[in-house]
């Protein structure tokens, strides 16, 4: 007889029956889920779990609501929301007549978890892209800073003296075409003069 009642226990809950005890599991699951992937310490984040997740009766058994019974008290202890404001936590109905409506209950609140778990992982996914496409936005502008930082005729430049700088570039480059035409026209000269004293 121990050891039918030790056969279905969750974190110490002794279940009654495998639907009870499944349906424990799972929602230890989602708990777990929900906690590795949400700042349990930014109330503002529990407060949207838990408004979600008694709105939709997301937690049946005494695991789920626990943990619910758990975020509530954190909540009024920071002071967020008071003790009126907030919803309060709905208790499924304890029958053991009809099994049939329990276990199509079951069904839909682990239907409804699913929804739940899979609205949040694509808003994770969502989030990750896009903080992707920012990332590779910033890289690309701050290439195209140091890119133009670093030409002579930029933007950054524009209000210094490259005018000035290019006038100055243009007559070097004339002078020393001009210097070696200069030495050109002397070597012809010189040839011209040698030719006709010979």
């Amino acid at each position: 007889m121990a050891e039918s009642t030790n056969k279905y226990v969750v974190d110490g809950y002794s279940f009654s029956s495998r639907n009870d005890y499944e349906k424990a599991l799972k929602e230890k699951e989602a708990i777990s889920y929900i906690v590795a992937n949400t700042n349990m310490a930014d109330m503002k984040s529990v407060l949207k779990i838990y408004n979600k997740s008694v709105d939709k009766k997301s937690f049946q058994t005494v695991i789920g609501l626990e943990f619910v019974g758990n975020m509530r008290k954190s909540l009024i202890s920071s002071g967020i929301v008071s003790k009126d404001t907030l919803m309060n936590v709905p208790v499924p109905k304890i029958t053991g007549v009809n099994k049939a409506t329990a276990s199509a209950d079951s069904g839909v609140s682990d239907i409804k978890a699913e929804k739940y778990k899979q609205a949040y992982e694509n808003a994770v996914a969502g989030r990750t892209i896009r903080n992707m496409v920012i990332a590779f936005l910033v890289l690309i502008i701050a290439a195209m800073l140091v890119i133009t930082y670093h030409s002579e005729y930029s933007v950054f430049t524009y209000f210094t003296d490259y005018k000035t700088k290019m006038e100055d570039e243009l007559i070097d480059q004339y002078e020393s075409w001009k210097s070696e035409l200069d030495k050109r026209e002397q070597e012809l000269d010189k040839r011209e003069q040698a030719l006709k004293v010979k």
